[in-house]
């Protein structure tokens, strides 16, 4: 049976109530004898269960653009992890790969954006971050 979030509308504490799909809870509060409702949350959806159109019309699924980025995701997660282990916050989740492989200073990494030009102005931009916001 599923567990379902309940709220209480007087108070705002939060419920579990294990209730089968076709039943209903009735209930009271616990802590103040209030009315309580289901509560309905954020609700998290897996890339997989989103694939990519596809180039056909829109009426086919494009199986191969979606496992890419299911990859992609899996990649970013492992380079996202490396970089906090190593104490360095990256700006989120997506695109943590590449901006670990392209970035070069810790700056690029939390800021998410990897400096680009020619090497002495990179070289300059990145005393300049670490001057600003250096330890």
């Amino acid at each position: 049976m599923p567990i379902y979030v309940y709220r209480c509308l007087d108070c705002g504490l939060s419920h579990e109530i294990r209730h089968g799909f076709d039943e209903t809870y009735d209930g009271t509060c616990d802590a103040c004898r209030g009315v309580v409702r289901k509560y309905f949350g954020e609700v998290h959806i897996a890339a997989s269960a989103t694939p990519t159109r596809g180039t056909h019309d829109g009426k086919e699924i494009n199986w191969a653009g979606t496992k890419a980025k299911e990859r992609a995701k899996e990649k970013d997660m492992e380079a996202y992890k490396r970089l906090r282990s190593e104490g360095i916050q990256p700006k989120g989740i997506d695109g943590s790969a590449y901006v670990e492989r392209h970035a070069g200073s810790k700056w690029e990494v939390q800021s998410g954006t990897v400096l680009t030009g020619e090497k002495k102005d990179i070289r300059r931009k990145e005393r300049n971050l670490d001057t600003i916001l250096g330890d």
